[in-house]
């Protein structure tokens, strides 16, 4: 054993009041350190675990826009900014299916909107209620993600036209058409929404009109995992050709319309052509003399849901079963893709952006931080948080200690001015101080790693219940079980030893200070 190492577990030996109280303050913080870290780590790899699997995969594919894109549309101050349809989807899928890192792949849109039952008793926003539409390819994204169960109904088929909800969705809906109907002065008791029901949505879209489209539910379901009880039974599920008439993108592919000329005989006659009338075209007799009457009767709001059946009624291609469904419209948000590898997700990405930057596609790749948004900002900021509170907490413990071994080392001048009279060097001295600084945190850093275990093991077998749904959210589920990482444990040494090496630079600093003659003379 070196000669610095025995003086120095002599030295807290002997003084081992100082020595419990500075070791004391080390356990301590270390069983912080290991409990905060290991909860920390345990959350937000359950996050991330629960959105890869359910909602995000591990790469999301979109366009770009000016404030960030997630998986729920353009993070923006304000309004609803518009989310870009993906540029020149055709390559982008060529690229995908190129990458062997990349393993499946699904698509989706997302819109916002509010729903009530397609009833001509129950109007207005009052009476609906809001809703995250999420249109995807069918069987694709059931074979990446399985984070809902059917309750009633079915799963929406290739092709069909459609509307999945939660139930709880459902409920809010038969509370609230209760209420519309008292508020008529219609007694009921109940009014319940079945399955094959229509259901009226009004749009929200980025030019503030409201775009209504009249559905039939299809199936009403319940989320699972980290899904249940945080906010996602918002989501309702819905064919994507649908969703994009509500968010008024293109119905399928750009097509060329030819016309005969019986088509184009009106353009003729009132076009810019010799012998046309433009003022008899635009008369008072033509436009209001011989017009029919208006009919104040004339329910425009039963219009809007006609014609919103025979628009979302059109054939979409993604029935034809001779195309992938994935490409019969390319009007998408987003691509949803499985990486082969998930430690190599970061690399697989880099290459996408790279991709696409050569290729002068306007489109970006990011991991499932990105595509879970609010999410998974809401988690980073509560890291952020602990860290600070961690940092808070370090800089105490450098002054309690820092005090402590001050006084430890005033206590000793004598001994340090004897030593440096037989011959001992400040750098003498100065080592051994590192080494008592160095066996104490080691020692009671030890103690401490071992209590933060023993809490973990215990609060695993319990269980930390989440008691809101802030918590849910935080846990990636209704209870967090933690689990020690090495990483935590090596840190949490780590920091302990530089706190205790930057609290002992001041007192042995001090120390020196004094001549070995006059710290003889002193007791």
């Amino acid at each position: 054993m070196p000669v610095l190492l025995r003086i120095a577990l002599r030295n807290l030996i002997e003084h081992r009041g100082k020595t419990i109280i500075i070791g004391t303050l080390v356990a301590l913080g270390v069983i912080v350190l290991v409990v905060g870290n290991s909860l920390m780590d345990t959350a937000r790899e359950g996050i991330a675990r629960a959105f890869v699997d359910n909602y995000t995969g591990d790469i999301m594919i979109s366009g770009t826009a000016e404030g960030p894109i997630s998986l729920f549309g353009v993070q923006s101050v304000g309004g609803i900014d518009p989310t870009p349809v993906l540029p020149d989807y055709p390559r982008i899928i060529e690229l995908i299916e190129a990458n062997d890192q990349i393993t499946e792949w699904t698509t989706q849109i997302t819109g916002f909107g509010f729903l009530r039952p397609e009833d001509e008793r129950i109007d207005g926003f009052r009476n609906s209620t809001l809703t995250v539409l999420f249109g995807a390819e069918t069987e694709s994204y059931r074979a990446i993600f399985d984070n809902v169960r059917i309750v009633s109904g079915r799963f929406l088929r290739p092709g069909e036209q459609g509307l999945m909800i939660s139930a709880s969705r459902l409920e809010q809906l038969e509370q609230r058409a209760i209420r519309a109907l008292e508020r008529e002065e219609i007694e009921v008791d109940s009014y319940p929404i079945a399955v094959g029901d229509e259901i009226r949505i009004i749009g929200l879209t980025s030019d503030g009109l409201p775009s209504i489209r009249v559905v039939p539910l299809v199936g009403v379901y319940e989320t699972t995992g980290i899904s249940e009880g945080v906010g996602f039974e918002l989501v309702s599920y819905i064919d994507p050709q649908t969703l994009r008439a509500i968010l008024r993108l293109n119905l399928g592919r750009d097509q060329g319309v030819d016309l005969d000329p019986s088509q184009t005989e009106l353009l003729d006659r009132t076009g810019s052509g010799p012998g046309i009338d433009l003022d008899a075209l635009f008369s008072d007799e033509t436009a209001f003399g011989e017009s029919a009457p208006v009919d104040d009767s004339f329910d425009w709001d039963d219009l809007a849901g006609t014609a919103s059946r025979r628009e979302a009624a059109e054939p979409d291609p993604a029935g034809d079963p001779s195309v992938d469904p994935r490409m019969g419209s390319q009007t998408w948000h987003y691509v949803l893709a499985r990486a082969a590898n998930p430690r190599r997700v970061d690399a697989t990405i880099a290459g996408l952006n790279r991709s696409f930057a050569a290729e002068g596609i306007d489109a970006q790749a990011g991991n499932w931080e990105v595509a879970a948004g609010p999410f998974a900002t809401t988690a980073d900021v509560i890291r952020t948080v602990f860290n600070v509170a961690i940092i808070v907490i370090g800089v105490v413990a450098v002054i309690i200690m820092t005090n402590t071994l001050v006084i430890s080392v005033m206590e000793r001048t004598s001994e340090i001015g004897t030593m440096r009279a037989l011959g001992a060097q400040r750098g003498f001295v100065r080592r051994m101080f590192v080494y008592e600084v160095l066996v104490i945190t080691t020692v009671f850093g030890l103690v401490g790693v071992a209590g933060g275990l023993g809490i973990i093991g215990a609060l695993h077998l319990i269980g930390v219940p989440a008691t809101n749904t802030f918590l849910t959210v935080l846990f990636a589920g209704p209870e967090l079980k933690p689990v020690a990482s090495a990483m935590s444990v090596v840190g949490a040494i780590l920091i302990v030893w530089i706190v205790g090496l930057l609290a002992h630079l001041y007192p042995v600093s001090v120390a020196l200070r004094i001549e070995p003659v006059r710290a003889i003379q002193q007791e």
